[in-house]
């Protein structure tokens, strides 16, 4: 995949949304069950996809999401926005009670006591093991800073990675730019 077919992956139609890449960082985590933490990283992992199928796979969640949205418009009349921003049930992670630990350095019973409580929405499947929806676990325990400290450990936001990726682009184009006009100098000189 070369780097214009990468930016036109994650950066989508221009539209000024960030949905494409959100859509994009979702599939990472799905496959690889954890956050992408750069953009090489995605980089890494989109290279090694058929590029169709991973276009194919994020336009099906960008249209899943609007179809849940005109869904939800169509059966209620006043909207709960939480109910609005909510993706379907296809479209959301889950972790474990072990993953959910990891995720917020808060123990598993912590995190037990908050689903007891109501404080925490969790399910429990049939060999008996809870799971909860990775965005309300965050929003309730954050996630832990890092031991040590480095700034590369923090998962990538889809407004950061869009703006990582248009840099790169315009760095790119840029350079191409100062080349043919160099190559000019030299001829015309």
């Amino acid at each position: 995949m070369t780097d214009e077919e990468f930016a036109a992956l994650i950066i989508g139609d221009d539209d000024g949304s960030d949905a494409q890449a959100q859509a994009c960082l979702d599939l990472f985590e799905k496959d690889r069950g954890r956050r992408v933490s750069s953009v090489l990283e995605l980089r890494n992992w989109a290279d090694v996809q058929d590029p169709e199928t991973l276009r194919f796979r994020i336009r099906r969640r960008l249209n899943a999401d609007q179809a849940w949205t005109k869904a939800v418009k169509r059966i209620w009349v006043d909207i709960p926005k939480t109910l609005a921003s909510r993706p379907p049930i296809g479209q959301r992670i889950f972790v474990d009670l072990a993953q959910a630990a990891a995720l917020t350095g808060k123990s598993e019973d912590a995190i037990f006591a908050a689903i007891a409580h109501g404080r925490l929405p969790g399910m429990q499947d049939m060999h008996d093991v809870w799971h909860v929806e990775r965005a309300d676990l965050l929003h309730l325990f954050p996630p832990h800073a890092t031991t040590s400290g480095a700034k590369d450990a923090a998962p990538l936001d889809a407004a950061t990675l869009l703006l990582e990726v248009g840099i790169s682009a315009l760095v790119r184009k840029s350079g191409d730019k100062l080349r043919r006009r160099r190559l000019w100098w030299r001829r015309a000189g």
